[in-house]
């Protein structure tokens, strides 16, 4: 069964890179979704779905997760049609000033016409606001999400047979 990760965008890039940066005060200015049986490693080439002002909007596209330019974060949570929820939009227009005018101004507005990386891969993820979230918005929601879907999973693994110690009391209890 595919997995999902999410690869948040940290290299130098251009002047548009650095205004997201600094609009949202993040040091991503750019996210790409990952479905396969693997976790990806830096200097893989993977197939990516995202929405990109290079590439003209929503698309899927080959890319080298260069080392020192991503950083790659498991979604174990995602609903098992992100992917096709994401694809769903593939040709669409990219909309960037959108989400830089939401971080600067309280700008929550959004449309299903244009997407911007961080919007598009929200929205597959089924998260709630996916127009309010910058790419470091997206890293934290995700990461947020992986800690509340860890605990989930630690209170439904069944106990050790004839051993309760104290964190398992925990863990049942919390």
């Amino acid at each position: 069964m595919p997995r999902y990760w999410v690869a948040f965008y940290r290299g130098r890039g251009t002047l548009a890179d650095k205004i997201v940066r600094a609009a949202t005060r993040s040091p991503f200015s750019h996210c790409e979704m990952i479905r396969q049986e693997t976790r990806p490693a830096r200097g893989d080439t993977v197939t990516c779905l995202s929405a990109s002002a290079r590439d003209g909007g929503v698309r899927l596209k080959e890319i080298t997760l260069e080392d020192g330019k991503w950083d790659i974060y498991a979604v174990p949570w995602a609903r098992p049609d992100a992917w096709d929820r994401a694809l769903a939009e593939e040709g669409r227009p990219y909309e960037l000033w959108s989400m830089v005018l939401s971080q600067l101004f309280n700008f929550r507005r959004n449309s299903r016409d244009r997407w911007y990386c961080s919007e598009l891969i929200a929205y597959a993820l089924g998260l709630s606001m996916p127009h309010a979230k910058s790419p470091g918005d997206l890293m934290r929601a995700i990461h947020d999400h992986v800690v509340t879907w860890n605990a989930g999973q630690v209170v439904a693994r069944p106990p050790r047979q004839g051993i309760i110690d104290d964190e398992d009391e925990m863990g049942a209890m919390g």
